[in-house]
């Protein structure tokens, strides 16, 4: 599985690298939380075949060995897991096969922990005598083909001439090796060849190639950012790059128009990454025809290319950048998977707690991916833009995640206060984004969750049977705590900028109910319609228009702090559009647990009447 060369993408903090990087490659599998301590193969195992294939890897955190099962797939490995043994506690250290008896042999220990030794031994009716591996697959003959051409010894051009055909191959672990190869030649021997390359995939990996081989990264950073300057700082390309660049650029430029998967879409992206992470950044009217080019594709309806299309245009220093994706942040859904099984996790509460928490609250990340980014973008704010970026801040505060998370919500916070805030905005900025949600609001009561991606099949399901022995006082509770209250009248109480909701239950089936929280862009009223705000200055703003009197717009930009509105002159506004998109945030109520979910939907459906049979 491990190709020659390979960098499987483990960097600490927000410097990880994603799967999807050409010049980066996946696991097999993504086991969760935990410490791992010993690994070991179970060749000479007295065990059945199934074990003897497979690879034991332990966790002294949640005390668990974890039988991996590994299928041949193309030129590496699929991978499933299974719970071999656990205990608690069982702080598993390490682990081996004795060669003579077959036995497995584990040790525990390990911080003042008591210490012990155990064998596991098989007894049954399969059988225990040697397996065979299984066979290497085609692709799998081909890598180590590839990988012998590893070698400084062989000649440079006989490992180009057998390499290159694998770059547009369809298995990723053998375009990998191949590129490696081809890397480790002279430059001058292939740069040609990888400019003047067609096939898209080919050219992909070429790119990467000709950026990585080419020139060491030209990106500087700051330790601490000084009042008032930017964090980050990029070099200029050099005199001596700048025609290596420019050729680069237009090769990649080839694939404009063409069909691409979306992994090649991905790729081609991490390949113009690197040309300016490694060459240099262009002056300001290429990167001006550059961002031109990108901006037409973003948003792409695909989270990922979002991020990394969001990532390019701040780097390019587009001007519409930030409107796009505050608009883009203000809808994006709930993405969160748990991390663990409830049953892995309660192994261990003290290490779980963090894990639990996370999960209760559900941060998103695909907002905080794209705020992120945000961080480092100089230009295209506007005041009205300023305000709705630092007013999400309030909401992230209430989610929960490993040691370091809070710190990583605060400096993305601090970056972006220096970084683009001018300095008579910051104290009202650094005010508005100190808050946490929830704290205006009297006898705030937060789920406990754990939460989970609600359907809307599976809550109908739960509610067939109607409403018996709800919660009235939590139902209420949830309804503050799910931000209802703060944009929807109900019994004469509540904000005005969502739809009245008295009296749900007489205009709605649980189906449509459901479908306006978990879609609520699916289908939208005209009198609910976010409007494209384009101002007379050139710059635009997404939200909803509340109200519109004494010559000003008032407008809700940020579902999250709905209340926040910000006032636009009349005067001032070139051109209003509609767009059919909700503001209201999708699948709010994601962060309840079952019973804060039917106790919130009693509470609506009964109109809020506590003496409903419901609560009885």
């Amino acid at each position: 599985h491990a190709v020659s060369g390979a960098d499987y993408g483990w960097r600490s903090g927000s410097g990880k690298w994603p799967e999807h990087y050409p010049d980066s490659l996946p696991t097999t599998l993504d086991i969760g939380p935990g410490s791992p301590t010993g690994v070991v193969a179970g060749t000479h195992a007295k065990f059945p075949a199934k074990y003897q294939r497979a690879v034991f890897i332990n966790d002294w955190t949640y005390g668990t060995m974890w039988a991996i099962h590994l299928t041949p797939d193309g030129a590496s490995y699929a991978a499933e897991k299974e719970e071999f043994l656990f205990g608690k506690p069982l702080p598993l250290t390490d682990v081996v096969i004795h060669p003579q008896d077959g036995a497995m042999y584990f040790a525990i220990g390990g911080r003042r922990t008591q210490s012990a030794v155990y064998r596991v031994t098989y007894t049954g009716d399969e059988s225990t005598e040697p397996a065979s591996p299984p066979l290497l697959t085609e692709e799998m003959q081909m890598r180590l083909m590839l990988e012998s051409l590893h070698s400084d010894e062989m000649d440079a051009e006989t490992v180009i001439g057998k390499a290159w055909p694998y770059l547009s191959h369809s298995d990723r672990h053998l375009r990998y090796a191949a590129r490696v190869a081809i890397e480790r030649q002279p430059v001058e021997l292939w740069r040609d060849r990888a400019l003047a390359e067609t096939q898209p995939q080919a050219l992909i990996e070429a790119t990467v190639a000709l950026a990585r081989a080419s020139a060491r990264p030209q990106l500087t950073f700051e330790e601490k950012p000084k009042s008032g300057e930017s964090v980050k700082s990029t070099r200029p390309v050099s005199v001596e790059n700048l025609d290596l660049q420019e050729q680069m650029l237009r090769s990649l430029d080839t694939l404009s128009g063409a069909k691409l998967s979306r992994s090649q879409v991905l790729g081609s992206l991490r390949a113009l990454s690197l040309i300016f992470t490694r060459l240099g950044k262009p002056e300001a009217s290429t990167c001006e025809q550059i961002a031109s080019r990108i901006d037409p594709l973003f948003p792409s309806q695909d989270p990922i290319i979002d991020r990394e299309l969001c990532q390019l245009l701040v780097f390019l220093d587009s001007a519409s950048v930030v409107s796009k994706t505050l608009g883009l942040m203000a809808t994006a859904t709930d993405d969160w998977k748990d991390i663990a099984s409830d049953a892995v996790l309660s192994r261990h509460e003290g290490y779980a707690r963090a894990a639990q928490s996370a999960s209760a609250s559900r941060p998103n990340r695909q907002q905080i991916a794209l705020m992120f980014a945000l961080r480092n973008a100089t230009e295209g704010w506007t005041p009205e833009l300023r305000r709705t970026f630092f007013s999400w801040f309030p909401r992230a505060r209430t989610w929960k995640g490993g040691n370091s998370f809070k710190g990583f919500i605060e400096n993305i916070r601090t970056e972006a206060l220096a970084n683009f805030v001018p300095e008579n905005e910051r104290a009202a900025m650094d005010e508005l984004s100190s808050k946490v949600e929830g704290g205006d609001i009297p006898n705030f009561v937060a789920p406990k969750g754990p939460g989970k991606a609600w359907t809307i099949d599976e809550v109908v399901a739960l509610t067939e049977g109607g409403f018996k022995g709800r919660d009235f006082a939590n139902g209420q509770a949830m309804f503050s705590s799910v931000m209802c209250l703060t944009c929807h009248r109900f019994n004469g109480d509540g904000g005005g900028i969502g739809p009245d909701i008295t009296g749900a239950a007489n205009r709605y089936t649980m189906r449509d109910l459901l479908e306006n929280i978990v879609e609520p862009s699916k289908v939208v009223s005209d009198q609910y319609d976010s409007h494209l705000i384009e101002k007379k200055d050139g710059s635009t703003l997404l939200g909803r228009i509340v109200s519109q009197e004494g010559g000003e717009l008032q407008v809700m930009t940020n579902p999250f702090a709905p209340t926040a509105l910000i006032s636009i002159s009349d005067s001032d506004v070139a051109n209003v559009k509609n767009q059919p998109v909700s503001m209201m945030p999708p699948s709010l109520i994601n962060a309840l647990n079952q019973d804060e979910l039917l106790d919130l939907l009693a509470y609506i459906m009964t109109g809020g009447n506590a003496g409903d049979p419901a609560f009885k």
